[in-house]
């Protein structure tokens, strides 16, 4: 498992300023960054759930590492960009994504048999199911069928199922 300390690593040794504030329940997190100031908000109602908080953090680092200058959404938009906003949000988690559940560590902890079912997939990477669904969705995109041993296979293509498909 990835440790939150090391997303708190890279947040201080960036320069970002991480406090806990009352945000709306539907914004769980807030990046901001006018180039020189970097900032995330973590809403405070998370604090104590340490799995949610860790994924909402790691997005929000995400940012920092993906992305440059204020796209935080507007009431009045224009359609490119909200489009602009989404593809921001989908790189930075990504970003998230592969830094607490890297696939080689993934395909390594089901080739090692440490993790057998999904729930054991969460607590071994201490992420929450709609983190892990992303990370599925994202890796399907590269590939559809990801190589565990020399025969065996985890294969992404009816997601949010998975299976494990072995050559006979």
């Amino acid at each position: 498992m990835i440790e939150t300390e090391q997303l708190e690593s890279i947040i201080n040794n960036s320069g970002i300023v991480k406090e806990f504030a009352p945000l709306p329940y539907s914004a769980l997190g807030y990046f901001y960054s006018d180039g020189d100031f970097h900032l995330i908000l973590i809403n405070k109602e998370i604090q104590r759930d340490e799995r949610l908080y860790r994924t909402i953090l790691a997005e929000e680092v995400g940012h920092y590492k993906t992305a440059v200058g204020d796209y935080t959404p507007k009431r009045k938009m224009i359609y490119s960009e909200r489009i602009a906003i989404d593809k921001k949000e989908l790189l930075a988690l990504r970003w998230a994504t592969n830094f607490l559940l890297p696939t080689e560590l993934l395909l390594k902890a089901i080739k090692d048999r440490l993790v057998g079912t999904v729930d054991e997939i969460l607590d071994y990477f201490y992420v929450t199911q709609e983190f892990f669904v992303h990370k599925l969705k994202f890796m399907a995109k590269e590939k559809i069928k990801w190589q565990i041993d020399e025969k065996k296979y985890l294969v992404l293509t009816s997601l949010p199922s998975l299976y494990i498909y072995e050559e006979i």
